[in-house]
């Protein structure tokens, strides 16, 4: 168990602090930012307005990234609060991977609505949250390799025989 921050491993350190700027910075109304621009056609419209990451399916994301940081936090600071068996590394790095391509599907999906004059797209913070759950994901995946965690056996065949076929009906 490591009582301070000094007994971390680089990847753990990492993934904290890029699991906690992203937190921070997804609460910042920046993420998608809507610009209109009445141009010519009408003059002295300019409008200019944004929201957080906490949106759409980009809250689910947030989600992954919030539990992500908490395995890693949990994991470093008190291991013996979580079950055995699990490989709590690889679980991080998915729920990472995962959180991070939702936030960065919901910020190129978010619809104009059609017009023109209308640009709809990541602003200054959702480019940054990108940076950091980028570096989440790749800490939390380094960290899984240098633990020396196996990825679980999927098609691992059962050791007991399966049942003979019910015999017919007379």
């Amino acid at each position: 168990m490591a009582s301070d921050i000094k007994s971390l491993g680089k990847f753990e350190l990492g993934a904290l602090v890029a699991g906690g700027v992203s937190i921070l910075v997804s609460f910042i109304p920046k993420y998608v930012v809507v610009s209109i621009d009445g141009g010519k056609d009408i003059p002295g419209l300019s409008f200019s307005s944004g929201i957080s990451a906490w949106h759409g399916w980009a809250f689910l994301g947030m989600l992954l990234i919030l539990a992500a940081t908490a395995i890693v936090g949990v994991k470093a600071f008190a291991k013996e609060n979580l079950p055995d068996g699990v490989p709590w590394n690889l679980v991080a790095a998915a729920a990472a991977g995962l959180g991070t391509i939702l936030i960065i599907i919901r910020a190129f999906t978010v619809g104009d609505g059609g017009l023109g004059t209308v640009d709809v797209g990541p602003g200054w913070s959702g480019w940054l949250l990108f940076i950091t759950t980028i570096a989440l994901t790749v800490f939390t995946f380094l960290s899984f390799k240098e633990s020396g965690e196996k990825m679980p056996d999927l098609n691992k065949k059962n050791d007991t025989p399966p049942a003979p076929p019910a015999p017919p009906a007379a």
